[in-house]
Protein backbone atom coordinates (compact mmCIF):
# COMPACT_ATOMS: atom_id res chain seq x y z
CA UNK A 1 0.00 0.00 0.00
CA UNK A 2 1.56 3.38 -0.99
CA UNK A 3 0.25 6.96 0.92
CA UNK A 4 -2.19 7.24 -1.97
CA UNK A 5 -4.08 4.03 -1.87
CA UNK A 6 -3.59 4.80 2.27
CA UNK A 7 -5.75 8.21 1.84
CA UNK A 8 -8.29 6.59 -0.64
CA UNK A 9 -8.72 3.86 1.72
CA UNK A 10 -9.05 6.25 4.93
CA UNK A 11 -11.07 8.66 2.60
CA UNK A 12 -14.22 5.86 1.72
CA UNK A 13 -14.10 4.55 4.79
CA UNK A 14 -13.72 7.24 7.26
CA UNK A 15 -14.84 10.62 5.81
CA UNK A 16 -15.79 12.34 8.59
CA UNK A 17 -12.48 12.09 10.38
CA UNK A 18 -9.48 12.93 10.11
CA UNK A 19 -6.60 9.91 11.02
CA UNK A 20 -6.24 11.35 14.26
CA UNK A 21 -6.95 8.01 16.89
CA UNK A 22 -7.95 10.38 19.93
CA UNK A 23 -10.65 12.29 17.84
CA UNK A 24 -12.26 9.21 16.67
CA UNK A 25 -14.45 8.24 19.80
CA UNK A 26 -16.38 11.22 19.44
CA UNK A 27 -16.91 11.25 15.15
CA UNK A 28 -18.08 7.73 15.24
CA UNK A 29 -19.49 7.55 19.18
CA UNK A 30 -21.99 4.70 18.12
CA UNK A 31 -19.23 2.20 17.10
CA UNK A 32 -16.52 3.24 19.79
CA UNK A 33 -16.14 1.67 23.29
CA UNK A 34 -12.66 2.30 25.26
CA UNK A 35 -11.00 -0.86 26.68
CA UNK A 36 -8.97 -0.08 29.93
CA UNK A 37 -6.01 -2.48 29.80
CA UNK A 38 -5.49 -2.78 33.96
CA UNK A 39 -7.95 -3.93 36.53
CA UNK A 40 -9.93 -0.75 38.29
CA UNK A 41 -9.39 1.33 35.33
CA UNK A 42 -5.51 1.67 36.84
CA UNK A 43 -3.81 3.93 34.20
CA UNK A 44 0.06 2.93 34.42
CA UNK A 45 1.84 -0.59 35.27
CA UNK A 46 4.17 -0.89 38.27
CA UNK A 47 5.66 -4.12 38.23
CA UNK A 48 6.31 -6.96 35.26
CA UNK A 49 2.78 -8.44 36.19
CA UNK A 50 0.92 -5.74 35.76
CA UNK A 51 2.59 -5.48 31.61
CA UNK A 52 1.81 -8.67 31.50
CA UNK A 53 -1.89 -8.07 32.06
CA UNK A 54 -1.58 -4.84 29.77
CA UNK A 55 -0.46 -7.14 27.32
CA UNK A 56 -2.17 -10.41 27.79
CA UNK A 57 -5.95 -8.00 27.30
CA UNK A 58 -4.91 -5.87 24.01
CA UNK A 59 -3.39 -8.93 22.23
CA UNK A 60 -6.16 -11.07 23.42
CA UNK A 61 -8.30 -8.37 22.24
CA UNK A 62 -6.52 -7.09 19.02
CA UNK A 63 -6.52 -10.77 17.73
CA UNK A 64 -9.97 -11.17 18.06
CA UNK A 65 -10.80 -7.97 16.35
CA UNK A 66 -8.02 -9.00 13.54
CA UNK A 67 -7.41 -12.21 13.13
CA UNK A 68 -4.23 -13.69 13.20
CA UNK A 69 -1.60 -13.05 10.17
CA UNK A 70 -3.88 -10.75 9.02
CA UNK A 71 -2.37 -7.25 7.28
CA UNK A 72 -3.11 -4.10 9.34
CA UNK A 73 -1.70 -0.76 8.99
CA UNK A 74 -0.20 0.73 11.59
CA UNK A 75 -0.58 4.82 11.32
CA UNK A 76 1.36 7.54 13.66
CA UNK A 77 2.01 11.44 13.61
CA UNK A 78 3.52 13.87 14.55
CA UNK A 79 3.10 17.29 15.68
CA UNK A 80 4.99 20.01 14.18
CA UNK A 81 5.38 23.73 13.65
CA UNK A 82 7.40 23.59 10.42
CA UNK A 83 7.31 21.60 7.77
CA UNK A 84 10.26 19.24 7.15
CA UNK A 85 9.28 16.01 5.74
CA UNK A 86 11.93 14.23 8.09
CA UNK A 87 10.71 11.19 9.56
CA UNK A 88 11.60 11.65 13.69
CA UNK A 89 14.27 9.26 15.13
CA UNK A 90 11.67 8.07 17.59
CA UNK A 91 9.03 7.02 14.28
CA UNK A 92 11.96 5.13 12.69
CA UNK A 93 12.58 3.45 15.69
CA UNK A 94 9.23 0.94 14.50
CA UNK A 95 9.67 0.28 11.66
CA UNK A 96 10.06 2.40 7.79
CA UNK A 97 6.72 4.79 7.93
CA UNK A 98 5.60 6.72 5.06
CA UNK A 99 4.24 10.17 5.21
CA UNK A 100 0.79 10.01 3.80
CA UNK A 101 -0.80 13.24 4.78
CA UNK A 102 -0.02 16.47 6.27
CA UNK A 103 -2.98 18.07 8.44
CA UNK A 104 -2.88 22.15 8.83
CA UNK A 105 -4.58 21.93 12.15
CA UNK A 106 -4.61 25.49 12.91
CA UNK A 107 -6.72 25.84 9.91
CA UNK A 108 -9.21 22.97 11.21
CA UNK A 109 -9.33 23.71 14.57
CA UNK A 110 -8.08 27.76 14.80
CA UNK A 111 -9.71 27.70 18.46
CA UNK A 112 -7.02 25.05 19.74
CA UNK A 113 -4.16 25.76 17.22
CA UNK A 114 -1.81 28.45 16.63
CA UNK A 115 -0.80 29.51 13.23
CA UNK A 116 1.47 26.71 11.28
CA UNK A 117 0.61 24.27 13.28
CA UNK A 118 0.71 20.67 11.67
CA UNK A 119 -0.24 17.00 12.16
CA UNK A 120 2.26 14.75 9.93
CA UNK A 121 0.27 11.09 9.07
CA UNK A 122 2.48 8.07 8.84
CA UNK A 123 2.08 4.86 7.77
CA UNK A 124 3.16 1.68 7.13
CA UNK A 125 1.88 -2.03 7.04
CA UNK A 126 2.43 -5.08 8.59
CA UNK A 127 0.93 -8.36 9.74
CA UNK A 128 -0.44 -9.11 13.03
CA UNK A 129 0.50 -12.05 14.79
CA UNK A 130 0.35 -12.36 18.96
CA UNK A 131 2.62 -10.75 21.03
CA UNK A 132 4.27 -9.29 17.55
CA UNK A 133 4.14 -5.55 18.83
CA UNK A 134 4.60 -6.05 22.24
CA UNK A 135 7.08 -3.04 22.34
CA UNK A 136 5.31 -0.67 20.62
CA UNK A 137 2.30 -1.66 22.78
CA UNK A 138 4.40 -1.06 26.06
CA UNK A 139 5.55 2.03 24.92
CA UNK A 140 2.25 3.32 24.01
CA UNK A 141 1.30 1.69 27.86
CA UNK A 142 3.98 3.92 28.91
CA UNK A 143 2.81 7.18 27.03
CA UNK A 144 6.47 6.87 25.23
CA UNK A 145 4.82 6.60 21.80
CA UNK A 146 1.25 6.64 19.66
CA UNK A 147 -0.18 4.73 17.02
CA UNK A 148 -3.25 3.33 16.35
CA UNK A 149 -3.90 -0.64 13.72
CA UNK A 150 -6.31 -0.18 11.13
CA UNK A 151 -7.43 -2.96 9.35
CA UNK A 152 -9.49 -3.27 6.01
CA UNK A 153 -10.14 -6.61 6.28
CA UNK A 154 -12.36 -6.85 9.36
CA UNK A 155 -12.86 -2.62 9.08
CA UNK A 156 -11.89 -1.80 12.92
CA UNK A 157 -9.89 0.45 13.88
CA UNK A 158 -7.74 0.02 17.37
CA UNK A 159 -6.35 3.21 19.22
CA UNK A 160 -4.08 1.66 22.27
CA UNK A 161 -3.37 5.02 24.66
CA UNK A 162 -1.79 4.92 27.96
CA UNK A 163 -4.34 3.02 29.66
CA UNK A 164 -6.66 1.48 27.34
CA UNK A 165 -7.40 1.51 23.98
CA UNK A 166 -10.06 3.35 21.94
CA UNK A 167 -12.01 0.36 19.40
CA UNK A 168 -13.69 1.55 16.35
CA UNK A 169 -15.80 -1.32 14.83
CA UNK A 170 -17.60 -1.44 11.59
CA UNK A 171 -21.76 -1.07 13.44
CA UNK A 172 -23.33 -0.45 16.60
CA UNK A 173 -24.21 -4.32 16.81
CA UNK A 174 -20.83 -5.02 16.83
CA UNK A 175 -19.77 -2.61 19.36
CA UNK A 176 -22.17 -3.58 21.70
CA UNK A 177 -21.63 -7.22 21.67
CA UNK A 178 -18.30 -6.43 22.80
CA UNK A 179 -19.36 -4.21 25.58
CA UNK A 180 -20.92 -7.25 26.77
CA UNK A 181 -18.02 -9.51 26.38
CA UNK A 182 -15.72 -7.39 27.77
CA UNK A 183 -17.46 -5.98 30.19
CA UNK A 184 -15.38 -6.25 33.23
CA UNK A 185 -12.80 -4.45 31.19
CA UNK A 186 -14.95 -1.13 30.79
CA UNK A 187 -14.98 1.88 32.25
CA UNK A 188 -17.63 2.07 35.38
CA UNK A 189 -18.53 5.88 34.12
CA UNK A 190 -21.72 6.53 32.43
CA UNK A 191 -19.43 8.09 29.22
CA UNK A 192 -17.58 5.11 28.77
CA UNK A 193 -14.11 7.11 28.89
Amino acid sequence: MNSIEFNKYWDKNYPESNPIGHELKSVYPNRWLRIHSLPESKRYAESEDEYQIILDRQNKLISELIGENTEIIIVSSQYEMELTGEISTELSNYGEFQNCRTIELHKIYPEEYEDDFFYDVYFRTDIWTMNSQNELLTNIADDEFRAMFVCPKRKCIVAPYDGGMDIIVDSQEKRDKLKIKYKDWLSKRKDGM
